[in-house]
């Protein structure tokens, strides 16, 4: 059970990482200092209210790259490292005598190289997927990518252990 909870806690931080973080912004100073001007140069002044804030310039638009979100992108990220945890920990079950419960993927194991190109383009793919329901539905591009992670999850921790009892 302990083995377990270190592995869920880090899947819920790569999770709701990207709702925590927020932007840095400086604290404006509230107390401005009053000048003392001579009396014709106030003559020609104009009162000024202190109770009103000067008018800022707008600020410039933020630019998105790729149209995606802080979420989406850390869920992209997360992907292709659940899909190299995959190949790590099916390559630690194989260098310890075991097999590929898989049998789409049983014949290419045997080639280290396409195993792992065919990983890569499934992480490509999923990506490319969810980058496409994303541009209509952001909520199911992240509900798509957070189940694929965690099905993904549970595929490595089974290998993993499948790893450490084959020793």
């Amino acid at each position: 059970m302990f083995r377990r909870l270190p592995n869920a806690v880090a899947l819920v931080a790569l999770i709701f990482a990207p709702w925590s973080a927020s932007e840095a912004r400086a604290q404006e100073r509230q107390d401005v200092p009053q000048l003392e001007l001579p009396a014709t140069v106030m003559a020609f002044a104009q009162p000024i209210r202190l109770t009103e804030t000067p008018q800022r310039p707008p600020a410039a638009p933020q630019v998105r790259i790729g149209g995606s979100s802080p979420m989406l992108k850390s869920l992209y990220a997360s992907t292709a490292i659940m899909q190299g945890l995959d190949v790590h920990s099916t390559m630690s079950v194989l260098n310890r005598g075991g097999g590929e419960a898989n049998p789409l993927m049983a014949g290419l194991v045997r080639n280290k190289a396409a195993f792992i190109g065919v990983k890569a383009a499934v992480a490509a793919s999923t990506i490319l997927a969810a980058r496409q329901i994303g541009k209509r539905n952001k909520v199911a591009a992240v509900a798509t990518l957070v189940a694929i992670n965690s099905a993904y999850a549970l595929v490595v921790q089974h290998n993993y252990r499948v790893a450490r009892n084959l020793r």
